[in-house]
Formats: structure tokens, C-alpha cells, sequence
């Protein structure tokens, strides 16, 4: 059988506990490109967050990130499905009446109003740098593909 695409997921799959990509299944990897196989990453990720990775296996070709919301190639956006403006805007509304951490992604950057325990493991573990901004002066003009609220503890989620 000639395969001519191998999607690979990211957590749990390719990156083993402690964050890194085993040499087998580098070489492996390695082995399917020589072959004429694609090799795609498929993951709920951000696209910026898995630079490193497309980087460390010499990956050229499209990727899927965000569950599928956004398609994208080395210099290329080949689908994108970002959330509606009213959807983002009644997210901020939510978690300032309710004083809750959220987190905002476009294809290329991730977006804060401060920075919490949240962003430093984003720094370490998924290698994402924060843009620190207040959301009410991002306009209309930036395309949000994820949200995601953040919480700590019980006191945190119901209020969510």
C-alpha cells in the first residue's frame, strides 16, 4: 500500500510526557518524508506553539491547528473559521463582570489583558509569548480563531 499523507496529533501522540519528540519516531518520521510521504500535524493547539516542532522535523507542508479552525501552510492561510465579533465581544464583557482570566488567539498571535500563573506555563510548555493588550483597543479588525477562559479553582469555574 502507498500511503501519501500521514497526520500525526501533537499531545499525547508525538510529544511524549515530558514535552519532547523521541528519537524513534523522529526517525521514523524522517523515513515516511524520504519515502514521498506528507507528514501533517493535526492538533488543538496553536499554530504558534507548535513552530518549534514543524521546525525540529523539517515539516514543509500544511498543518491543522485550533481542532481544525485554521489550516495553514508555511507562508499561507488555506482555511481559516474564526469566532464572530459579537461572540469575542460578549466573551470580554463576561470576564470582566466576572473578573475571569481569558486568553485570545488569532493565526499568528495570543492575546491577554495581564498576565497570570496561565501565561508562565504557556511560556515554558507550549513556548507561547503573550501580547499584553486591553481587548477594548483590539477593534474589529483582528480575526480571533480561539478563547479560552482560564480558572484555578472551584471558586473560579462556577463563576464561569
Amino acid at each position: 500500500m502507498n500511503y501519501r499523507l500521514l497526520v500525526v496529533d501533537i499531545d499525547g501522540t508525538l510529544l511524549g510526557s515530558e514535552g519532547g519528540i523521541s528519537k524513534e519516531d523522529k526517525k521514523a518520521l524522517a523515513a515516511a518524508q524520504r519515502a514521498g510521504v506528507k507528514v501533517c500535524l493535526s492538533t488543538g493547539r496553536a499554530l504558534q506553539g507548535c513552530h518549534w516542532i514543524v521546525d525540529e522535523l523539517s515539516l514543509d507542508g500544511y498543518h491543522i491547528f485550533f481542532d481544525g479552525a485554521l489550516v495553514s501552510g508555511p507562508d499561507e492561510e488555506l482555511y481559516v473559521e474564526p469566532l464572530g465579533r459579537g461572540v469575542v465581544e460578549e466573551m470580554v464583557e463576561f470576564v470582566r463582570k466576572n473578573d475571569i482570566y481569558l486568553e485570545l488567539y488569532s493565526a499568528t498571535d495570543y492575546f491577554v489583558e495581564w498576565e497570570n500563573w496561565a501565561t508562565e506555563i504557556h511560556r515554558s510548555y507550549f513556548k507561547l509569548e503573550p501580547m499584553v493588550v486591553d481587548f477594548a483597543e483590539l477593534g474589529g479588525g483582528e480575526k480571533f480563531i480561539k478563547g479560552g477562559l482560564i480558572t484555578r479553582d472551584a471558586e473560579e469555574v462556577a463563576k464561569a
